[in-house]
């Protein structure tokens, strides 16, 4: 269900608000022309006692959601450059990225707090995933016993 400042305008709330007010109509056919629950009614009734001047319904947000800043994607772009290239670098035991480090280290050094799905998506994003072709080989032989069987 949508919320209720994206279903009705402030007037709209206002004249349930002011029908409740003087009685002419019951709290139940406001909490179901306002599609909302009874608390939810109550903060509303006082926030319009409070100052009926000022009552809006309106929202903002004060951030953009699922944004980080320009400083940590550039440092979440080096660290997995990094592992880009121990994972490509064959003298390094390295075969797959490990994801649940970066955001450690990103924490730790940097004080920066990312959470693994959002460093999963930028490095797909940044198109530095890559498996090794050890790994590619494994993938495709386990493959190939799954026809079979």
């Amino acid at each position: 269900m949508k919320q209720l400042h994206k279903r009705m305008t402030t007037e709209e709330v206002v004249q349930v608000l002011e029908k409740y007010l003087s009685q002419e109509v019951e709290m139940a056919i406001c909490l179901r022309l306002l599609k909302i629950e009874r608390r939810q009614f109550y903060k509303l009734l006082n926030k319009y006692r409070g100052s009926p001047s000022e009552f809006s319904i309106s929202y903002e947000r004060k951030k953009a959601p699922r944004r980080i800043d320009e400083k940590a994607e550039k440092v979440l772009r080096k660290e997995l450059e990094k592992e880009k290239w121990l994972i490509e670098n064959k003298d390094t035991p390295i075969r797959a990225y490990n994801y649940s480090y970066i955001q450690q280290l990103l924490l730790e050094k940097q004080g920066i707090k990312i959470s693994l799905p959002t460093i999963i998506d930028r490095a797909k994003k940044m198109i530095i995933t890559c498996q090794s072709p050890r790994r590619k080989a494994t993938t495709a032989k386990s493959s190939r016993t799954m026809l079979v069987s």
